[in-house]
């Protein structure tokens, strides 16, 4: 008799843990299918492929800005030239950070691929280390005084010449 009484008690019980046991999974996976359905109903996220770098006036000569989101180093030459230089090595495909203390070649102010020694002057061009080619670069438009870097147009760098100066800091 108590058996019985003990059953009648816990099976109303039980059959809530059993109905919601059954629930959660089925309620997750109409969820989750109506994310999946949702994925392809949005647009691919596209990347900026214009992106402002401010002002010529903003950049002071042979001082380089970078733009960490886009991995760009935008320079002023000391000839005013206008670069956007990208950060990656193409040999190590290391980042390259600008050292304007590092000294080589008597010179100070370089570009230095940390991974595998390879040194760039201000113009992104290969003067020491492994490199055969200078960092790829990305075209920059000016728009009246404004520097606008087309992400969209990476060219590679150009060829290792040991017999040309290097662009340094003056």
């Amino acid at each position: 008799m108590i058996a019985g009484q003990i059953g009648r008690v816990f099976r109303p019980g039980m059959r809530w843990l059993w109905a919601l046991g059954l629930l959660i999974p089925l309620m997750m996976g109409v969820f989750l299918l109506a994310l999946v359905a949702m994925s392809f109903t949005k647009d691919a996220y596209v990347p900026p492929q214009l992106v402002t770098a401010g002002t010529v006036e903003e950049y002071e000569r042979g001082a380089p800005i970078y733009f960490e989101a886009e991995r760009v180093w935008v320079v002023r030459t000391p000839d005013d030239i206008m670069l956007a230089l990208y950060d990656v090595d193409a040999a190590s495909n290391c980042s390259v950070p600008w050292r304007p203390d590092l000294e080589h070649l008597g010179r100070t102010g370089w570009f230095h691929d940390a991974c595998r020694g390879s040194l760039y002057d201000l113009e992104g061009r290969c003067f020491g280390g492994p490199c055969e080619t200078g960092l790829s670069r990305f075209e920059v438009v000016l728009n009246g005084a404004t520097v606008v870097v087309n992400l969209t147009d990476l060219r590679a760098g150009p060829e290792r010449d040991d017999e040309r100066d290097p662009v340094n800091p003056e």
